[in-house]
């Protein structure tokens, strides 16, 4: 879901580069502490829990996880386009390999030595496990209050919000304000008549990726969320 954002820097150093390859991703992250909060949600709803990803229950969310995190084509696919249907078989391919418990655990392990999902954890995987995680914590409930994030994890949602929203925002033919807040922090995308989406980065995150979110919208245009 997030777009992944490369740093090229490589240590030529040999003996050192197989660990610059192949990181043990720092657990205390956003990205690591929503993995692991994530997997345990997942153990404790059950395979057939809703989620707030249309037509999907836990089992097929999961199942999406970890063949993104496995198969590159699958990743493509997760963002639509030709490779959706190849995204869509790997899927179910998984739910007939794995039973569901399995999954979860592999997702909580992360990625395999050697994928660049390991060394580029953060970019590629903040906002995927975040929104993740909501999806599931909030399923069907509409009601299910927003939770309350340090300013630490405030800050590291909402700047990584950028390319996300260019790339599901950018083309609505409006001009999509994104305000924190908390911070006060904007995010532009877009151009036309202001539309103003106000409230904390972890609803920012979820109207950006085109779920139902606690935020306020404003504007003279004011579409409920991305056109996908």
């Amino acid at each position: 879901m997030d777009s992944m954002l490369i740093d090229e820097t490589m240590d030529t150093t040999a003996t050192e580069s197989p660990a610059r390859d192949n990181p043990v991703p720092d657990p205390t992250t956003l990205a690591q502490r929503e993995r692991r909060a994530l997997a345990d949600l997942l153990l404790q709803v059950g395979p057939e829990a809703p989620t707030m990803c249309e037509g999907w229950m836990t089992y097929d969310l999961v199942a999406h996880l970890w063949t993104r995190e496995t198969e590159p084509a699958a990743m493509l696919g997760a963002m639509g386009g030709p490779f959706a249907g190849l995204a869509d078989a790997r899927r179910e391919r998984a739910k007939q390999q794995h039973a569901y418990e399995e999954l979860v655990e592999l997702v909580r392990s992360g990625p395999r030595p050697g994928s660049p999902l390991r060394r580029f954890d953060q970019s590629a995987n903040t906002l995927e496990f975040l929104v993740h995680h909501e999806d599931v914590r909030r399923g069907a409930d509409l009601s299910v209050p927003a939770r309350e994030m340090s300013y630490q994890d405030d800050q590291d949602i909402v700047g990584r919000l950028g390319v996300p929203a260019q790339l599901r925002l950018g083309r609505r033919g409006v001009q999509t304000v994104l305000v924190d807040q908390e911070s006060g922090h904007v995010v532009r995308v877009g151009q036309g008549a202001v539309v103003t989406v106000t409230g904390p980065p972890t609803e920012l995150a979820l109207y950006v990726f085109g779920r139902r979110a606690h935020v306020d919208v404003h504007g003279p245009v004011a579409p409920d969320g991305p056109d996908d």
